[in-house]
Formats: structure tokens, C-alpha cells, sequence
């Protein structure tokens, strides 16, 4: 009798687990999805108003955010987990929101080879994430990466939260609001416990051609939607063992209509690129003709 009630306990439990547990949603398969890679950034500085302006404008269907956090608690957008100012390299996660004020990501922009350089990028500051949300609201679709997240602990809970706030999660919209990534399976595992209703997409970057078991895609299926890998990684195969598993693939980051024409034709469905318009041309054409 004792046994009987042990594993109808068990029994219990486990169904009780189960119930909670969301499968990821799964991303449509039209359209073909264009994201600008921390905007329009071939042509102004990335992650700046200018450049996710122009992506807009071109018809991008995502703009990507990559996000830090400051020591006083502010989810920032820029690249890189560190920042060189007045000589000195300062990490993200070290200085106040007010010390990043004074870097202007338009520096490394406004080289003289840069036939976009314009000083009127010369005023420009890295925008916090909140910024970005109020600016421009549900006028666009945000493919958000969370940065190192081991160094902002509970980022994912406040990100969640940001978006919340702006009545950009849980709609009903031919192509999801927002799209979560990251390198980090465990930051993306957080994220689907808090917002399972939003697409998840695990990053992965190779030297060499990309080469994911059947049984390593299966257990992303478990909390994220599709995969990105660096676009020179990708081969056919992978291709289609991603989609054989349920998932999208994204590669990153695509410039050159040869590349683009290559990828499209192994059934990519979606690419990150700096030149939108470029993407975006290629498509209302036949990719692979002349």
C-alpha cells in the first residue's frame, strides 16, 4: 500500500511538472525574415537612432539590439562588453550609465575610408534599451541578443519586464514582436520559464562548417524556436537537419549578393545583414539569377 501511494505520488509530481512546461512557439515560415544587424549599420553607426531609423525605413522586418547592463543597473545597447574612453578600457558592467554618456560610438564609424561618415553622427550616445522601446514602440520588430549574461545575474527577468512594460509581449501579430537570443542556453532556458510565448533562438559560432547532432537540435527544440550560426558555417546539411528538428535557422552576417544567393538556395529562413536595402532587393528578385 505504501508503494501505491509513493508512486501515485511520484505520478502526481511529474504530471504536475509536465503541465507547466510550454513548448517554444514556432516561428512562421513567411516571410523570409530581414534583420538589420544592429540596424542599418552600414550606413551609420551601429546600434545608434540613425541606424535603426534606416533599417525601418527600408523595410527591415527586425532590428537587432545587442544589450549589456551598467553597474547602475541600466540595460544598454552596443556590441561590446567593454569601451575605450579617454585611453582607458572600461568594462560595460563596471561604469555608471553616466560614464557611457560621454563615449560616442560614431568614432570608429566616421573613418576617413567611410564614404557614410557624416558628422552629424558626431553627437551621438549609446541609446539604453528604454530609449529604444520609447522611440520607436511597436513601429518595428526587435531581435534583442542578451551579452554575456553570466555578468548581469537576473537579466533576463529585467529585460522580460522592459518589454512587458512597453506591451510588446504575448500579441497577436503576423510575425512575433520580439525575438530573443543569446550564446548562452542557460540565460535562454530563464528566458522561456518567464515569457514562453516568445521565440527564442540559440547562437552558435564555428571556425570551421557547422556540425550539430541530430540529438544536440533536439534538445534546443526543448526552449528555443531556431538557431543562428555565423554564415560561413552553414552548409546544406545543416540546413536541413535544422528544419528536420522543427527549427528556423538565422545566419549571421550577410553582405555580398553572391553569399546571400548561396545561403537563400540551401532554404535559409531568415539573415542578419548591414545593408537591408541590399537583402531586400535580392528578394524581390530571383536571388540565384543574374
Amino acid at each position: 500500500m505504501k508503494v501505491l501511494k509513493v508512486a501515485s505520488l511520484l505520478i502526481l509530481l511529474l504530471s504536475g511538472c509536465s503541465s507547466d512546461y510550454q513548448k517554444p512557439v514556432a516561428l512562421p515560415e513567411e516571410p523570409f525574415l530581414v534583420i538589420a544587424h544592429r540596424g542599418a549599420s552600414a550606413y551609420a553607426p551601429a546600434h545608434t537612432f540613425p541606424s535603426y531609423e534606416l533599417a525601418i525605413d527600408m523595410g527591415a522586418h527586425y532590428i537587432e539590439l545587442d544589450l549589456h547592463r551598467t553597474k547602475d543597473g541600466k540595460l544598454v545597447v552596443l556590441h561590446n562588453d567593454s569601451i575605450e574612453l579617454n585611453g582607458s578600457e572600461l568594462e560595460i558592467d563596471e561604469i555608471t550609465s553616466d560614464t557611457l554618456g560621454a563615449f560616442k560610438p560614431a568614432d570608429e564609424f566616421n573613418q576617413p575610408t567611410n564614404e557614410f561618415a557624416s558628422q552629424r553622427f558626431s553627437s551621438l550616445r549609446v541609446p539604453s534599451l528604454e530609449q529604444v522601446l520609447r522611440e520607436f514602440g511597436d513601429q518595428t520588430n526587435y531581435y534583442i541578443e542578451i551579452k554575456s549574461p553570466d555578468r548581469y545575474p537576473g537579466i533576463e527577468q529585467q529585460l522580460i519586464d522592459q518589454l512587458a512594460g512597453h506591451d510588446l509581449l504575448n500579441r497577436e501579430d503576423s510575425i512575433p514582436k520580439v525575438i530573443i537570443q543569446s550564446f548562452s542556453s542557460d540565460s535562454l532556458k530563464k528566458v522561456h520559464e518567464l515569457s514562453p510565448e516568445t521565440p527564442l533562438i540559440q547562437l552558435y559560432s564555428f571556425k570551421k562548417k557547422a556540425n550539430l547532432s541530430s540529438s544536440k537540435l533536439k534538445q534546443v527544440t526543448h526552449y528555443a524556436s531556431g538557431i543562428g550560426v555565423n554564415a560561413t558555417a552553414v552548409t546544406e546539411q545543416l540546413v536541413d537537419a535544422v528544419h528536420q528538428a522543427g527549427l528556423a535557422i538565422h545566419p549571421f552576417t550577410v553582405n555580398e549578393r553572391e553569399q546571400f544567393s548561396s545561403l537563400f538556395s540551401m532554404g535559409i529562413d531568415g539573415v542578419f545583414t548591414d545593408k537591408p536595402d541590399l537583402i531586400l532587393q535580392l528578394l524581390n528578385q530571383d536571388p540565384e539569377g543574374d
